[in-house]
């Protein structure tokens, strides 16, 4: 009898663990848009010191699913941007055009902007395999990451798994780690360090909540900290997907 009850308890156990574990795998509708509204607060000390206030609408459009990747689009709709250099300040809307002279200038680079679409070509499990029309210089957002990547097996809350990625010349090293779910959907934190030439020169802090039936992410907060050729650079990104 005695036994059978340990059999017991340790079935129970097993059981419970297994159900806690989830298979993080994007099942992502095509053809369905989002829409998408990423806000920025970018601080940065230096020899050019400058604050940025940013944000960007768009919509995100899944066109294909070629198992085990998803061709994603994301065009932009929309661009608000304040900047604060000290002696000068600089605001443009594109929703809102002005006739002032400093917001016209900034308008005129950023009209390429609106309307622009880039193309990723993400695995299943959120690894970008390819990336098409971005525009380094255009990019608002360079090296931040709005989408965690998965692990390749499921895991259960508290499970930690590591990813790596480069782009711009600059490698990121990630250990993230599944939270929890909550009513929102599932939480997943991560922490990364930032090396140039194999140089640290910044760490991010994020936190994305992935949509309980597509596995999308439909809100991130990354809050970046990063020093480059004498500039300190902090910056808080927010996105929200509806």
């Amino acid at each position: 009898m005695k036994k059978l009850l340990v059999l017991f308890l340790l079935s129970s156990a097993a059981f419970t663990s297994n159900a806690q574990q989830v298979e993080f795998k994007m099942k992502l509708p095509l053809n369905k848009p989002l829409k998408a509204v990423t806000t920025m607060k970018m601080d940065m000390e230096g020899a050019q010191s400058m604050i940025m206030d940013m944000t960007t609408k768009s919509t995100i459009n899944v066109a294909k699913f070629e198992s085990p990747n998803y061709t994603i689009e994301n065009t932009t709709d929309a661009v608000k941007m304040d900047i604060d250099a000290g002696m000068m300040t600089i605001s443009y809307d594109s929703e809102n055009p002005s006739d002032d002279p400093t917001a016209a200038a900034m308008g005129a680079q950023f009209e390429n902007l609106i309307g622009k679409k880039i193309t990723m070509i993400t695995s299943e499990t959120g690894k970008v395999v390819k990336m098409e029309g971005v525009d380094n210089a255009q990019n608002p957002f360079g090296n931040v990451e709005m989408s965690a990547t998965y692990p390749d097996k499921p895991v259960k809350p508290g499970d930690t798994w590591t990813t790596e990625a480069t782009s711009n010349g600059i490698t990121t090293k990630a250990l993230n780690k599944y939270v929890e779910k909550t009513a929102e959907g599932y939480v997943i934190e991560s922490t990364s360090d930032m090396f140039k030439d194999e140089t640290k020169i910044g760490s991010v802090v994020s936190t994305y909540i992935a949509d309980p039936t597509t596995f999308f992410t439909k809100s991130a907060t990354v809050k970046m900290d990063m020093e480059v050729e004498g500039q300190k650079i902090t910056s808080e990104v927010i996105m929200k997907v509806e």
